[in-house]
């Protein structure tokens, strides 16, 4: 499958690793506006893959990988995607933009239990997400812990795009838009996202602790589901959905 990755900073530099790995995958085409990421980012791999401009990545991928930032997502769906697979990293670029024909992927991130939050999404009556991380992680230089945010979905992706996905993935999931808590903590050394659900059904509490990447706004797990749903493209069984 040939695949088009958008992006080559941490996250596009894992994900080319791995699918540099992969007999089921190559990795054709990149495209990045950082020179200095793209040349970091091939002098790892294994196979060489071209650097080229948007349209010719759209048109000769069969797989494409977002892994940059809303401006892309926006970019990438203003061409016709139609019989494309398209991968999307920045998931909080999702909740203001029309859905373009192509089968989008959206991976879980930086959190688990989304395939229970979708089973009882529609006996969902609470729904909340508390996030806490530490300062370095959030751009701040506080020395306590403090609440820097609450508020919805829409106005957390707004004030915290680069940390915040893992809020749009809730509200994609569940059709349902969680009260949002983020906390900064100097004490912290994990990304904690804890969500709590209520309804009928009972409750959900779930709570994940990942590591920061190499980027500290982005947790380990977030790249580590990515690569899981490459695996499923590639896999005839697949567990959950």
């Amino acid at each position: 499958m040939k695949v088009g990755l958008i992006g080559c900073g941490n996250i596009g530099k894992e994900l080319a690793s791995y699918i540099d790995s992969s007999d089921f995958f190559d990795l054709t085409y990149i495209h990045d506006i950082s020179k200095e990421n793209i040349n970091s980012l091939i002098e790892n791999l294994s196979n060489k893959p071209k650097i080229t401009d948007m349209d010719v990545l759209i048109e000769g991928s069969d797989l494409i990988i977002e892994a940059a930032s809303k401006e892309a997502v926006k970019e990438l769906f203003n061409y016709n995607l139609d019989g494309k697979k398209v991968l999307i990293m920045t998931t909080g670029a999702l909740l203001d933009l029309d859905i373009p024909d192509a089968e989008i992927i959206v991976p879980t991130g930086a959190i688990s239990g989304i395939d229970s939050l979708k089973a009882v999404s529609s006996m969902i009556e609470k729904l909340e997400l508390i996030t806490t991380k530490p300062p370095k992680s959030l751009e701040l230089d506080i020395d306590e812990k403090k609440i820097i945010f609450e508020g919805n979905v829409q106005e957390a992706v707004q004030e915290f795009p680069k940390n915040i996905n893992v809020a749009a993935t809730i509200k994609l999931a569940t059709g349902k838009d969680p009260k949002i808590k983020i906390i900064a903590d100097p004490e912290a050394k994990l990304n904690k996202h804890e969500i709590i659900a209520e309804g009928s059904f009972g409750k959900l509490h779930l709570i994940t602790e990942n590591v920061p990447s190499k980027n500290p706004k982005t947790s380990y797990l977030a790249i580590l589901s990515a690569i899981q749903c490459l695996k499923n493209l590639e896999n005839n069984i697949k567990i959950g959905s």
